[in-house]
């Protein structure tokens, strides 16, 4: 039987956030934290190891459909569908980046996104991009992941009713609500951030692109200079999950020991990046199910490639 991360911990909640700034400002390193022994998740603490995926969503809890078009949602009228380009956009000419926190929230209220709890349903990448920007937001304890997907969600029994639910679904009945927003300016790093800490020995820097883009042998779309940040190990986020068929995570300790050889450990930042901000959201989203203390470098390669910093192959 597989070893599932905190695999008791989400009914209680489930949601994060963060916000995306405009100016990126270097933050002090917070030593990572060890997980919580309640199970109870801890709401969006900083640094704290959260049940960021769940093998089946509770009774109370909305499903939000993430992806490309609103085929990948089901007939059911207690889901929502939120398309992978409210969390992809264009700043600055790097394309797939957060929007500006205000302007995110604001498409996720549109879109019929209120304070209740919810788990994103979606391919890997889409529903790991929205954690990652709720996480940004600071609405970590409102939402999760569906490990596995859609077909996961397909192949799990329905969940038993609960007093919460109704309270849950009560916000759909009133007002349009705003989302209550906590933004962790701290969480997306910039090139400068990440060049000032090429040679700290307490940040580990991590690439999740292909190894032959991490190499440099296929550069990749948009990339002028291939190859990877001067001292990045590379951990290909498809490596965390069984297949591509099946897209669920490895069991805890292997996946604990793969980010263990390339650095992650107590006391240590993670900083993760890609391409363009899309593969490393879901390494993201696991390092922070472990409890690390993790930043995304959104801009990633692409922008990284277009500075005159030093890229190695």
């Amino acid at each position: 039987m597989r070893a599932r991360i905190l695999p008791t911990a989400l009914s209680a909640a489930v949601l994060l956030g963060c916000e995306v700034q405009t100016e990126r400002e270097p933050v002090e390193q917070v030593p990572a934290a060890t997980a919580p022994d309640t199970a109870a998740v801890v709401s969006a603490a900083r640094d704290t190891a959260l049940e960021v995926f769940v093998e089946q969503p509770p009774a109370d809890a909305r499903l939000v459909f993430v992806g490309q078009d609103s085929t990948i949602r089901p007939d059911r009228p207690d889901a929502l569908f939120v398309p992978f380009s409210t969390f992809s956009v264009e700043r600055d000419g790097i394309p797939n980046e957060f929007p500006p926190a205000d302007s995110l929230a604001t498409m996720l209220e549109s879109a019929g996104i209120r304070g209740e709890r919810m788990v994103f349903v979606g391919e890997p990448i889409p529903a790991a991009r929205a954690w990652t920007a709720f996480d940004y937001l600071g609405l970590a304890d409102r939402a999760a992941l569906l490990d596995g997907g859609p077909a996961a969600l397909a192949a799990a029994p329905a969940a038993a009713p609960t007093a919460d639910t109704g309270r849950a679904r009560a916000v759909d009945s009133g007002a349009p609500a705003r989302l209550d927003l906590d933004p962790r300016e701290d969480m997306i790093v910039d090139a400068e951030w990440v060049h000032e800490r090429l040679v700290d020995p307490n940040v580990v820097i991590i690439d999740a692109r292909p190894p032959e883009e991490f190499s440099g042998e296929t550069p990749g779309d948009g990339i002028d200079r291939p190859g990877h940040i001067p001292g990045a190990r590379n951990l290909f986020w498809q490596t965390l999950v069984e297949s591509p068929d099946r897209p669920r995570l490895k069991d805890e300790a292997e996946l604990r020991r793969m980010f263990e050889e390339v650095g992650a450990g107590p006391g240590r930042t993670l900083v993760v990046y890609c391409r363009t901000g899309g593969q490393s959201s879901f390494l993201y989203a696991v390092a922070r199910q472990f409890g690390y203390d993790v930043r995304l470098y959104d801009g990633s390669f692409v922008d990284w490639a277009r500075t005159e910093y030093p890229v190695q192959r």
